[in-house]
């Protein structure tokens, strides 16, 4: 019978394989126009070429993820042109992408100007005329005739900063939509017409690895990669590219998409220039990688296992990395999750129990409750005694608002920025996802009377958009909006701000059950519809069309009724257009699904006018500051103090520089996504050196490995190599605390945007400065309103923000001249503050965060007038 059944089991495999083989397959291979575009596309001076499989698109879509169950009965509003996405557009002149797109290809060329060159086109079935009538009705296209076809130019303003986009010239036939910018433009379409110079090999490296892929991306002339992109920043990843792929003469990456069995493969191909420097190349990759396993195998063998779905190969010129992702992938990275995660707690002293064979059940401990039937009425006034509630300005309803923080504009157009807050306790049947209560701030004007809100046609979180409520600490929401004003706003003419928030309260929810044992089960109500599409022991996948927002919430719930933990999942809207797909994963064996609609809401629009903007709140004991008075003194008065190191250094430090009257120590090197070096700072007791916000700085300017290779500083300018963290070589230094055993000590921390091991480090080199101040100045800063100022010759310094919490100073150049600010308030002379956070800006600005325990209302500024400055060499040779 086991045989009978196995053999059936393998028909059904190869049955579904050659189904897909000999039927899908040819139905979701490039059409002849698709051909005749990538030809169009493929110029002499092309440097890149991408292209999507639509029709393949949408077979997986409806494969792995189902196509939607059932059309979409909840019409939504249009949005505005410039905030339309592609699919957006194709649906505004009747483009169904699942029905009418075959594919999309890009293409980006070289250039010798300021704006790209590049060129998008879609390749299915269209109507010609509809689409010309809406690039002249709705994007107020410019017509043109070029070579006898029709084209209009669309001017493109940017969605993020509303700032001039350059244009694009678009075309439409009833087989594609050609759009590019005007150079390209002129030379692709007359191509697309047949006027292309056949350059048949150009072209047929990539057809042979794209169509075969959902994604492909094609580089040509590698070592030209610069030459396409004019902005800075990315001439220097395209140029660290080129000189890493200097050996070949094409690459290309590929996602592919096998559905029997499901799997997807990242696979990247290298065809060789210079065979023997590519083979050298790939070794040295191969090497590396076998290295890293190795490595990996010592400590967490389950993530070396995952090196087993990274294969490296060569055939000919051609050279390989592919990258398999599957089911046996899942499970090794769930396993290298847990044993990494046991390493971690183990290393903290904790034991980690072992991975469990069967999935245990475990119940949600805290459920969300909704409520049958609710009403406004019955919804509590905001009450700020409350255990976590924030002190606010007004209350409206359940809501609490105030005035969270004033700043200066994020741009020479912008006036002022001002962020309004609210908070709230839990609404009943609100959760955060359903986005249920906004904040909008509508109006913000001056003691004369004239409104002072920017309009914002875009931009990203313009000021008519609304902030939703989101989660906090137990049992409490919260939203913050900020909105610019317009150009010259004076903080000293504030006079109010308005607006609303807006609840959206579910006043009756109807609760459905759906037995697990009936997958593809469909739910619909109000609108919305939810459909069951699998359940595989504590496995639910899910699809949700229509309002989405009248689904409040779903959840497993076992044999007995009860909610199941959630132990994670994702969603996914669908690929061409409307509602979302999705997969939850829960604790335990899913007996039945819950899901809760709205049936009937009520919007209730709650209006606000705030006016206080002293930022002060409810009155609070303030901390004192007890900082001596500063003094002068310089280097020379060192020399004649002779202040003396008492007692050894840190103990364990890998080495130790004695830097009289200083100490530093290297403590410890770690690889992140770069190298993180750590060191120890010690000073005796110095006047001033205890709370002066900068004493010195460390610079690293060498590092020397065991290869006998050395790491320096990158160039000013240079781009980094990590696009995580920035590189780090040098690093204020300020102690912030008493002296401990008659030493101040303080921690600095470098980070090298390079991988070292830290085995490998043999030395490092660089410089101390210490600086010593000669003469000081105090100045005044009378109040703390945004765009306050005070100024040295060329040192100026600014107050840019100010929040309930603190605010912000600037220092133009030369922050480290600002030695330490004292602060007053209304009745208490000297307010306490915690050590401030400085950042240095890449320009060379100095910003300074203050958060003081008690209200400020003015400060002064202590400033170095004359600095003496001492520089202290280091090396540090590791035992």
């Amino acid at each position: 019978m086991k045989k009978a059944l196995l053999a059936i089991g393998i028909l059904f495999v190869a049955g579904a394989a050659g189904v897909y083989v000999l039927v899908v397959r040819p139905l979701i291979a490039p059409a002849e126009p698709t051909l005749t575009v990538e030809a169009a596309l493929a110029t002499p001076d092309v440097v890149l070429l991408a292209g999507v499989n639509v029709k393949q698109a949408a077979f997986i879509e409806r494969w792995l993820l189902g196509a939607p169950i059932t059309a979409v009965a909840h019409e939504t509003p249009a949005r505005p042109p410039l905030d339309r996405t592609l699919l957006d557009h194709l649906s505004a002149v009747n483009v169904d992408a699942r029905r009418d797109l075959d594919s999309v290809l890009y293409a980006l060329y070289r250039t010798d100007g300021v704006d790209l060159r590049h060129a998008v086109v879609l390749v299915g079935r269209f109507n010609q005329s509809a689409i010309e009538d809406y690039l002249a009705r709705e994007l107020h296209g410019v017509p043109h005739q070029d070579g006898g076809r029709l084209s209009h130019e669309i001017a493109m303003i940017s969605p993020t900063d509303c700032r001039p986009a350059g244009a694009w010239m678009v075309t439409a036939d009833r087989s594609f939509i050609l759009i590019a910018d005007p150079a390209s433009h002129a030379v692709v379409l007359p191509r697309l017409a047949g006027q292309t110079s056949g350059e048949a090999d150009q072209i047929a490296w990539w057809r042979s690895l794209a169509h075969t892929d959902l994604v492909s991306v094609g580089l040509w002339g590698l070592k030209d990669a610069d030459k396409a992109v004019p902005n800075p920043f990315q001439k220097g990843m395209a140029h660290a590219l080129s000189m890493e792929t200097g050996p070949f003469a094409h690459l290309y990456f590929g996602l592919g998409v096998v559905t029997v069995p499901p799997k997807g493969r990242l696979r990247l191909v290298l065809d060789a220039a210079d065979a023997g420097a590519a083979a050298q190349k790939i070794a040295g990759w191969q090497q590396a990688l076998s290295e890293s396993r190795a490595r990996w195998a010592q400590t967490a063998p389950t993530v070396a296992a995952l090196y087993d779905s990274l294969g490296v190969s060569s055939q000919g010129a051609r050279s390989t990395l592919e990258f398999t992702v599957d089911r046996t992938l899942a499970k090794n990275l769930q396993g290298a999750a847990n044993e990494l995660l046991g390493a971690i707690f183990g290393g903290l002293g904790v034991r980690r129990p072992a991975a469990e064979t069967a999935r245990a059940e475990h119940l949600d401990t805290s459920p969300l409750v909704f409520q049958a039937t609710t009403s406004t009425s019955t919804l509590g006034a905001y009450d700020p005694a409350k255990t976590f509630a924030e002190d606010v300005d007004q209350i409206q309803g359940p809501f609490g608002l105030r005035l969270g923080e004033i700043r200066l504009g994020s741009s020479p157009d912008v006036g002022l920025e001002v962020v309004v807050e609210s908070f709230a306790s839990a609404i009943p049947n609100v959760t955060e996802e359903s986005r249920r209560a906004r904040l909008f701030v509508d109006s913000v004007k001056s003691s004369g009377g004239q409104e002072l809100l920017r309009p914002e046609a875009c931009g990203r979180e313009r000021n008519d958009e609304p902030s939703s409520f989101t989660s906090s600490v137990s049992q409490w929401v919260q939203a913050s909006k900020a909105v610019r004003l317009i150009a010259g706003a004076d903080p000293r003419a504030l006079h109010s701000v308005s607006g609303h928030v807006e609840l959206r309260l579910p006043t009756r929810t109807e609760s459905v059950m759906i037995s697990a044992s009936q997958p593809g089960t469909k739910i619909e109500r109000h609108g919305a519809t939810f459909v069951v599409t699998s359940v595989t022991g504590g496995s639910l996948g899910y699809q949700i069309v229509g309002a989405r927002d009248r689904i409040l919430h779903f959840r497993a719930l076992n044999a007995s009724g009860q909610p199941l933990a959630s132990s994670g999942g994702f969603s996914a809207d669908f690929l061409l257009g409307e509602g979302v797909a999705g997969q939850k994963e829960y604790a335990g064996v899913v007996d039945r699904v819950e899901v809760v609609f709205a049936a009937e809401e009520q919007t209730v629009r709650s209006p606000f006018t705030l006016s206080d903007f002293s930022l002060a709140g409810k009155p609070r004991s303030a901390m004192r500051d007890t900082t001596p008075p500063f003094q002068p003194y310089g280097y020379q008065a060192l020399r004649r103090d002779r202040p003396r190191m008492p007692g050894p250094g840190k103990p364990g430090a890998l080495a130790v520089a004695p830097l009289e009257p200083f100490e530093l120590s290297f403590d410890k090197a770690a690889a992140y996504f770069g190298t993180a070096l750590d060191f120890t700072f010690r000073s005796p007791s110095i006047p001033n050196f205890e709370r002066m916000f900068t004493v010195g700085r460390l610079r690293l300017t060498r590092l020397e490995l065991a290869d006998g290779t050395t790491l320096e500083p990158p160039p000013p300018g240079a781009p980094a190599k990590s696009g995580f963290v920035r590189p780090t070589w040098e690093t204020p230094i300020s102690f912030g605390a008493v002296p401990k055993d008659g030493a101040l000590t303080t921690t600095l921390r470098l980070f090298l945007d390079t991988k070292v091991k830290p085995e490998d480090i043999r030395a490092l080199r660089g410089v101390v400065t210490v600086q010593f101040p000669r003469s000081l100045r105090a100045l005044p800063l009378n109040d703390l309103t945004p765009g306050q100022r005070a100024e040295l010759r060329d040192l100026t310094i600014t107050v840019t923000a100010h929040s309930r919490k603190g605010f912000t100073l600037l220092a133009n150049k030369d922050g480290d001249r600002l030695l330490y600010t004292q602060l007053a308030g209304a009745d208490v002379p000297a307010v306490g503050f915690f050590s401030p956070n400085i950042t240095v800006t890449p320009e060379g600005a100095w910003r300074f965060e203050l958060l003081p325990v008690g209200h400020a209302v003015k400060a002064e500024l202590i400033v170095a007038d004359e600095l003496d400055r001492k520089d202290y060499q280091f090396n540090l040779p590791l035992r």
